[in-house]
């Protein structure tokens, strides 16, 4: 149990090791006012900066005993099956993301004055969602259980904050680009193996069409977005649900034209497969208004400045 007193805030990370929780963890290593758990269904490969514990978020009772030991009062809950895996295990998908997630609403519930940030994602809109420029309150048909997962915890979280009060924040997250985690199996999975196969100069074969717009956000300004949405003051967040986010929008042949603009050459052809057709499903843009107007998201990343980063990275 953490009993240091110049600690304000408790945080216990579900999922810790996917991408979201490992850039967390790193954001909050140096942090002296923030004592951070980090919880995952595996174990880590190697030392982290922040202490661990085991535990499966379908375990109801191990994810309390974890909160009342470390006095825990904010949760940032990444635990999930995403698309594309979800699409081969949808009822495992089902259980793991809505459960998991009625979990630690049911501790929230005990622990009134408990934050918790949950991601959503583009994957709750679908084919008959506008797709470009889609607005925040758009239409959501969600085609995916991935989707229908992320669109069902939308009107749970919903529920709970304006007929519970409880204090859920969520993000309807594009496509994270993140060079530092291997990718966990999502649809927008393509421009993380894509950049990997160029800094090691390898061919790639794009399981998406060339032509196919999907909008996208580098990994701090991800995080960058969670710490802003959760300092938030309650009185300024008029949008109960998700809010959209973005950082820009890209094709797989841009980014292979950004790469050759570099004089970065590779060879990529293309084989699009069962992912083309969920792409084909979500927005090639987002209105992220909404977000930029109530709490001040404004996203630093482009492609060119993501590009620059990863091969400085693969250059270091």
């Amino acid at each position: 149990m953490n009993s240091n007193p110049n600690i304000t805030e408790n945080i216990l990370i579900t999922g810790a090791l996917g991408q979201l929780g490992m850039a967390l963890i790193s954001e909050f290593q140096h942090d002296a006012q923030r004592f951070v758990l980090a919880t995952d269904i595996a174990k880590p490969s190697s030392d982290l900066p922040v202490p661990f514990e085991p535990a499966d978020v379908c375990d109801i009772n191990r994810l309390h005993t974890l909160v009342e030991t470390y006095n825990i009062d904010c949760i940032y809950h990444f635990a999930a099956l995403l698309s594309a895996k979800g699409e081969q295990y949808p009822i495992k998908t089902w259980d793991i993301n809505m459960l998991g997630f009625r979990h630690i609403i049911s501790i929230a519930q005990q622990r009134k004055s408990m934050k918790i940030f949950w991601p959503s994602s583009i994957a709750v809109f679908g084919p008959q969602t506008p797709q470009n420029h889609t607005p925040q309150n758009a239409y959501a048909n969600p085609h995916t259980m991935y989707g229908i997962t992320k669109r069902a915890g939308e009107h749970l979280m919903e529920y709970y904050r304006v007929m519970h009060g409880l204090d859920i924040r969520s993000l309807r997250f594009p496509g994270i680009i993140s060079l530092d985690t291997s990718p966990g199996g999502g649809t927008t999975d393509y421009i993380i193996e894509l950049l990997q196969a160029a800094q090691k100069h390898h061919s790639y074969r794009c399981f998406l069409k060339a032509d196919t717009a999907l909008p996208m956000l580098h990994i701090q300004d991800a995080v960058h977005a969670m710490r802003l949405l959760m300092h938030a003051s309650n009185s300024r967040l008029k949008t109960q649900t998700a809010y959209n986010i973005t950082g820009f929008s890209i094709t797989p042949a841009q980014v292979v034209a950004a790469l050759q603009a570099r004089k970065i050459n590779i060879s990529v052809t293309y084989e699009p497969d069962f992912r083309q057709d969920i792409a084909a499903s979500w927005p090639a843009s987002v209105d992220d208004s909404a977000a930029r107007n109530e709490w001040g998201w404004k996203p630093e990343y482009d492609l060119s400045r993501c590009i620059a980063e990863a091969f400085q990275q693969s250059n270091g």
